[in-house]
């Protein structure tokens, strides 16, 4: 009994703390981006994914599950930017 009342508390921790981090990223820092590309042994792209603020959240760790999920040979490659600096240079 004690063994499961323990992990509802951990699942309802590990939930507020994800949440809590995705409103934080988005309140705080709205404007910073992250694009997350998954590449094959020959560089060619499998998966991209580009957010900004809370969407970035763990979007690396999601990156690198994706890419273990497709096998060996995949590589995660991320990129952190401003949303301004993407808008000025795609006039």
């Amino acid at each position: 009994m004690l063994n499961s009342i323990t992990k509802l508390v951990l699942s309802v921790i590990i939930i507020t703390f994800t949440s809590c981090g995705y409103i934080a990223r988005e309140m705080i820092t709205p404007k910073s981006c992250k694009k997350c590309e998954i590449l094959d042994q020959n560089n060619n792209l499998v998966w991209a994914e580009n957010n900004c603020g809370g969407g970035v959240y763990n979007m690396e760790q999601r990156a690198k599950a994706k890419a273990y999920d497709l096998g060996c040979g995949h590589r995660v490659s991320c990129e952190n930017y401003k949303e301004e600096d993407q808008a000025e240079t795609n006039p």
